[in-house]
């Protein structure tokens, strides 16, 4: 028996969201606040879920931050099976929040270290006509 790809494709409303994905094409990262309790959201919320209000405004996070976890991945997410070579996902810390992204140019993880330093941006994927959180080792060649 022979397996085949389960393409699943979700109709995600993006409505109150729009801001994030917006910014992500003009190379901004943005973050929710409420303007009633001051907690910080990323990914962004619609609502906060502390006061369970509506009451946000959006933030723009800074463009630098630094590594708190990191992982090289020889999986490939469903629809990039055309990409050849493993590649790293980090977590970094970006003021009050935690952010997510390909950390991009290093050709040997072994010099990655948690608490070196990134710069955000985004990464236009033209084959899936997206843009995506990437981070860039800021005073480091690996």
């Amino acid at each position: 028996m022979r397996s085949r790809p389960l393409n699943l494709i979700h109709g995600v409303p993006i409505v109150k969201t729009k801001m994030f994905w917006d910014g992500l094409k003009e190379g901004r990262i943005y973050a929710t606040k409420c303007r009633d309790c001051g907690k910080i959201y990323f990914p962004p919320q619609a609502d906060c879920p502390k006061c369970l209000k509506s009451n946000l405004e959006w933030i723009s996070l800074s463009s630098e931050g630094e590594i708190e976890t990191f992982t090289e991945s020889h999986l490939k997410p469903q629809g990039f099976t055309y990409y050849e070579k493993p590649y790293i996902i980090a977590i970094a810390r970006v003021g009050d929040v935690r952010v997510m992204g390909w950390l991009m140019n290093v050709k040997d993880e072994r010099c990655v270290r948690v608490g070196d330093e990134v710069v955000l941006g985004t990464t236009y994927i033209d084959k899936h006509n997206k843009y995506i959180i990437t981070m860039q080792l800021k005073n480091k060649q690996c």
